[in-house]
C-alpha cells in the first residue's frame, strides 16, 4: 500500500468513526472556535503514551467538524438543525509498521483506548511486513493548524437569509 493511499483510507476512517456522535448545537456555537490549550493538552497525552508505547513515529490529528442543517419543503421550513462532531485519528510506526485507530471520545481515557488500539494494529502488520516503514528523513514542522480557507464561513450567513433562499427556490420549482 502506498503512503497516499494509507492516508486516504486513514481519513476516511476517521470521518466515518465521527458521523454518528454527532451533537446538536446552539447557533451562536457555529462560530466559537474550539480551544487550542485543551486540543494540544489532548495531543500531548497521545505523544506520551505512543512514546511510553515503543511507537518510533506518532502522529494525531483532532477534528472539529460543524454542520448545520435547513429542511424545506413548498412554502415551510420543515427543521433547523445545528450539529457538531469531533475525533482524534492517531497514527504510529511501532516495530517497523503502520498502525492507526480513531476516536470521536476527546478525553485521556478514549485517545488512551486508540492509542492502544493503534499500538496493536502496528504490532500485527509487523508480524506479517516484509520490510520495515523506513520514513524520508525530514525535519520537523512543530506545531500545526489548519484550517479550510474560506471566503464566506457558511455558519456566519443568517438562518433567515438561508431559508429565504431555499424557499426561492421552492417557489421556483413549483411555478
Amino acid at each position: 500500500m502506498q503512503r497516499r493511499q494509507f492516508l486516504t483510507l486513514s481519513g476516511l476512517g476517521l470521518a466515518g468513526m465521527m458521523l454518528p456522535n454527532a451533537r446538536l448545537i446552539a447557533a451562536e456555537e457555529l462560530l466559537t472556535p474550539s480551544d487550542v490549550a485543551k486540543k494540544k493538552a489532548l495531543a500531548d497525552t497521545v505523544l506520551a503514551l505512543a512514546r511510553r508505547g515503543g511507537a518510533s513515529y506518532c502522529d494525531v490529528r483532532i477534528g472539529r467538524y460543524l454542520n448545520q442543517a435547513i429542511v424545506t419543503r413548498e412554502d415551510k421550513v420543515q427543521n433547523v438543525t445545528n450539529s457538531e462532531s469531533a475525533g482524534v485519528g492517531i497514527r504510529v510506526i511501532v516495530d517497523g509498521a503502520w498502525g492507526f485507530a480513531a476516536s470521536n471520545q476527546t478525553n485521556a481515557q478514549g485517545v488512551a483506548v486508540a492509542v492502544a488500539q493503534a499500538m496493536a494494529i502496528a504490532r500485527a502488520n509487523a508480524k506479517i511486513q516484509t520490510r520495515a516503514v523506513q520514513l524520508a528523513p525530514t525535519p520537523g514542522v512543530g506545531e500545526v493548524q489548519w484550517a479550510t480557507p474560506i471566503r464566506s464561513n457558511a455558519m456566519a450567513v443568517p438562518v433567515k437569509d438561508k431559508v429565504e433562499l431555499l424557499l426561492s427556490i421552492n417557489a421556483a420549482a413549483i411555478n
